[in-house]
């Protein structure tokens, strides 16, 4: 295993949840067995990670080798190429972990038929990385991440709607980086006008703050909402036309839109590629029998609720054979609590 790419991964994962629909990328610039340039993709938009690597060297990069999470670019996007970028600072070898799944991408073929040498050069924690960009990439609807926060009896609530709070302080804070981790955050209008939330990523620096989604239905919005303050402006799906007099705060979608509708929506007019279910369980349970979800996070809490009508999944089944089957990716302790991962089979 190559210490340099070790490095690029590293580096790739510096920016994760800043770039919306584009991927995640680390490269370095090695020249006689010395790191002289290093670069991660920042921004959607901004100079790729070869670029800034390429920017960043401390001696002229004419000879010397790259080391990058992903197959270099050959396309014009919002940025040039990336193997144009190689090619005209002379490196003569390309490493790169992943090969991309875009068609548009063709860089092996591109640096080598110019003479560059490319390897193909797996890494055991690159797969990881794009997941979910090549499988936003490939359905053209972002990537549903449902989570919630659950009493041992997997209850979200007491019978009488009192939740706060369920988790403890460290799973409460674990959240805060789930949300900068995502590009929106989705909840219900009941939630929405319940519990006025902010939405917001509340980590230390700041971090990336989701744009808020709200399923609002047919409820009407109320001024001084905590979410008009919010970095992003939200965006609203209503099917009350009085919902258009906030059009100056909000982004408002007016119909009847089905759950598939509004991630086709959100990834195309808005540049959303990842999004955080926090809604109640009606929300949840939609996005579970629709099959609208590509992963599922629990954080269980080591109390007893005892008989409540806030479950997890409002639904029921007759037959085991009917039941959903999930994949345990992950367990984490948090303190007390347990953070569970799942992705679906």
């Amino acid at each position: 295993m190559s210490i340099y790419m070790d490095k690029a991964i590293a580096a790739a994962g510096i920016a994760g949840g800043q770039t919306k629909k584009n991927p995640t990328v680390g490269a370095v610039i090695v020249k006689d067995g010395v790191v002289i340039g290093m670069g991660s993709h920042l921004l959607m938009g901004t100079d790729h990670a070869e670029v800034q690597a390429i920017k960043s060297c401390i001696e002229d990069p004419a000879g010397a080798d790259i080391y990058v999470t992903l197959e270099p670019c050959s396309h014009h996007g919002r940025t040039p190429p990336c193997t144009e970028a190689i090619i005209n600072a002379g490196i003569k070898r390309v490493f790169y972990a992943v090969q991309d799944e875009n068609p548009k991408v063709s860089g092996h073929t591109v640096l080598e038929d110019k003479g560059v040498t490319a390897i193909h050069q797996p890494h055991e924690k690159s797969e990881a990385i794009y997941d979910g960009f090549f499988n936003h990439l490939s359905r053209k609807r972002p990537n549903v991440t449902l989570k919630s926060a659950v009493s041992l009896d997997g209850k979200l609530a007491l019978d009488n709607g009192t939740s706060k709070w369920v988790t403890n302080s460290e799973s409460r804070k674990d959240v805060q980086y789930l949300r900068h981790s995502h590009d929106a955050i989705l909840t219900g209008g009941g939630t929405l006008l319940g519990d006025n939330p902010r939405l917001t990523a509340r980590i230390e620096g700041g971090g990336n703050h989701p744009r808020p989604v709200i399923l609002l239905g047919g409820s009407l919005l109320e001024d001084g909402l905590e979410i008009e303050s919010h970095p992003n402006k939200p965006v609203v799906f209503t099917d009350n036309i009085e919902n258009k007099k906030f059009s100056g705060k909000y982004h408002i979608e007016y119909g009847q839109f089905s759950n598939g509708e509004i991630l086709d929506i959100l990834y195309r007019d808005y540049d959303i590629s990842s999004i955080l279910v926090e809604g109640g369980s009606k929300t949840q349970t939609a996005f579970i029998k629709e099959e609208l979800y590509d992963q599922i996070i629990i954080y269980i809490a080591p109390k007893l609720f005892g008989r409540s009508k806030h479950e997890l999944f409002q639904s029921s089944f007759t037959a085991m054979e009917e039941v959903i089957h999930l994949k345990l990716t992950d367990v984490e302790k948090l303190q007390s609590d347990l953070k569970l991962t799942y992705r679906r089979n």
